[in-house]
């Protein structure tokens, strides 16, 4: 359960400005084509989540893994977490 509360934490900073900025990536795409597309925004999100979790953990919050370590957590299962949970979030947005 520990994990679990650790997980959601270190994800909440990721979920949204990469929500956000999907979504006005959207919106410009739509201004472009005339079609708003959640596809669009699915794509975006999966790359851009990653993009964030290596600017927001390894460039400016680095020693925040010394945390998530303490909890049994390395840094290659947190960007496993994160690619997960952005494919996960990314599909569900391009399958709607």
């Amino acid at each position: 359960m520990r994990t679990l509360k650790a997980i959601l934490i270190f994800y909440q900073k990721l979920i949204i400005p990469t929500l956000i900025v999907s979504v006005v990536m959207g919106m410009i795409g739509y201004g472009m084509s005339k079609e708003f597309s959640l596809k669009a925004i699915g794509i975006s999100y999966l790359f851009l989540g990653l993009l964030f979790h290596y600017f927001i953990y390894e460039v400016r919050n680095s020693n925040e893994y010394y945390f998530y370590y303490n909890l049994g957590l390395s840094r290659l299962s947190l960007w496993v977490i994160s690619f997960v949970l952005s494919l996960a979030i990314g599909l569900i947005f391009i399958l709607l």
